[in-house]
């Protein structure tokens, strides 16, 4: 079989993405053997670009000059595919602020994206994109996966939005991803949302391609491993579905039903299982806020006990935890849209290295719907008639958001009424039980003090059986009426969420679903 004629060009660039690339050691080799590179600086000796070739890509923004233009037209005519690789051909990235002398040749103080000159088929943001990345990008190429690489596509032109045009849109979702990828620390949160310090971003545009709610193309197909043992269902795919409390009294008294997220997370710490977990804590300077924490003991788990319903990046230390922590098992829990934002990282890792590897377990949370701060600030007082403070905990029934006061008193408010202050992001999502984790927990179809736990992956199962061995977590079978509960409240979010995509589209609105 004939190999594809491959060229890596480079403009003004830093050679940062062809040394990522470079960085995929012994998978470097293997994609090498499939593709005939005729033209590559820093790894072919040839210095004379073919005169046909089927892949082209290019590293580095355009100067404005008659040899850098007359290149890519060049290109552009010998090339089947052209791509824009990493955020100075795709954006123009720190190009943007080059300004005569901070180069070294200070005549070129003008750079240009190179979509804005020819036709780019693919382009690849990122400063650089992580090696994972670009491999991913051949191999998808080479197999001809155009369903894999249709991102690239869309994309086009579309990175310097950046993440603020997502919160304009009524699309964020606060996940935090934008914060974790983001190459400069230049995002950073103020109650749930992200704020960028422009003065810091160098248009990478790695924070919108990463972003949940930029596109998201796999809604509903859902498996993270092989479909062996799994029951499809309205509540995704899964293995096993149980009733469970932690047999913990610290945890029991401290957990929101039946504890079981912190006792599964103990377990995992304890038998090194895990080396750390991603949870939510509640804010020291505003009750009800939560705020992310990455937790190392299972002494440390019970501070993080408990359910917030307001928003909470959960994922923006997802790179200090495999960084500067250096987990190489991390265990997660986030709501059904913070593990789609887990699971595009996955399958785009663009701007953390080797995640995949090093998530040991995901935990999903159900969720009807979040808040923002504000707004459930707001409705605890409108509608609830109780201040925040005199809230001992509140959670989700049949039919009714529920608040228990500190003086015993009980206040339902119809999830009808509710939705009018959830976030807006909340109205298209499909998701009730977090169809992409490994374990999903809720209070919904169990009797009070035990959790819903549906176990979906064999890592999952793993896990749990090992808890309820070493006498972590008690556990009884789901019966066939609390499951038909919980999958006609999937049915209805999901028939929600497609009603209000469909809004949006005859409004022109941004909608993320492929």
């Amino acid at each position: 079989m004939k190999k594809p004629v491959v060229a890596w060009v480079e403009l003004s660039a830093c050679s940062g993405c062809s040394i990522s690339f470079l960085d995929n050691y012994k998978d470097m080799f293997s994609i090498l053997d499939k593709l005939d590179l005729q033209y590559c600086t820093l790894l072919t000796d040839n210095r004379v670009i073919p005169k046909k070739i089927d892949l082209t890509i290019i590293e580095g923004g355009c100067a404005i000059t008659d040899e850098h233009i007359q290149l890519v037209r060049c290109l552009r005519d010998r090339s089947s595919v052209i791509v824009a690789m990493g955020a100075c051909a795709e954006t123009g990235g720190v190009l943007n602020y080059a300004e005569g002398n901070q180069m070294p040749m200070p005549e070129l103080d003008a750079f240009l994206p190179i979509h804005t000159l020819i036709e780019v088929d693919y382009a690849i943001p990122g400063c650089p994109p992580a090696p994972e990345a670009i491999l991913k990008f051949l191999e998808a190429y080479l197999s001809k996966n155009t369903r894999y690489l249709a991102p690239y596509k869309s994309i086009i032109g579309k990175s310097e939005g950046k993440i603020r045009d997502i919160v304009k849109m009524g699309l964020c979702v606060s996940c935090g991803i934008c914060g974790a990828t983001c190459p400069t620390n230049a995002i950073s949160f103020v109650e749930g949302k992200p704020v960028i310090r422009d003065e810091y971003c160098i248009l990478c545009g790695e924070c919108y391609f990463q972003c949940p709610r930029s596109f998201f193309c796999d809604v509903k197909a859902i498996n993270l491993t092989s479909k062996k043992n799994t029951k499809p269902s309205a509540i995704g795919e899964y293995i096993e579905a149980y009733a469970m409390r932690t047999t913990n009294h610290a945890i029991k008294k401290a957990a929101q039903t039946g504890g079981a997220v912190t006792s599964i997370f103990a377990y995992g710490l304890d038998n090194k299982l895990l080396d750390g977990v991603l949870v939510s804590r509640n804010s020291e300077n505003n009750i009800w806020m939560g705020e992310p924490i990455i937790i190392t003991s299972s002494e440390d788990l019970l501070q993080t006990a408990g359910t917030r319903y307001s928003v909470s990046p959960i994922l923006s230390p997802l790179k200090t935890a495999i960084t500067s922590y250096g987990l190489t098992k991390l265990g997660v829990v986030g709501l059904p849209c913070q593990h789609e934002a887990l699971k595009k990282l996955c399958d785009y890792p663009l701007g953390i290295r080797h995640v995949s590897s090093k998530i040991a377990l995901r935990i999903g949370l159900f969720c009807t719907s979040n808040f923002r701060y504000n707004a459930f600030i707001k409705m605890l007082e409108e509608v609830g008639g109780i201040r925040p403070e005199d809230v001992n905990k509140v959670d989700i029934g049949v039919g009714n958001f529920n608040i228990y006061s500190v003086t015993g008193e009980v206040i339902h408010i119809p999830l009808k009424v509710v939705h009018n202050y959830e976030q807006e992001s909340c109205k298209i999502c499909p998701d009730f039980t977090s169809e992409f984790a490994d374990i999903s927990v809720g209070s919904i179809g169990s009797s009070d003090k035990w959790s819903t736990v549906i176990v979906r992956t064999e890592q999952g199962k793993t896990i749990i059986d090992g808890a309820i061995e070493e006498g972590y977590l008690q556990s009884k079978d789901l019966d066939e009426k609390s499951l038909s509960l919980i999958e006609d409240i999937a049915l209805k979010k999901n028939k929600k969420g497609n009603k209000y995509v469909k809004i949006r589209n005859e409004y022109g609105l941004l909608v993320p679903f492929c």
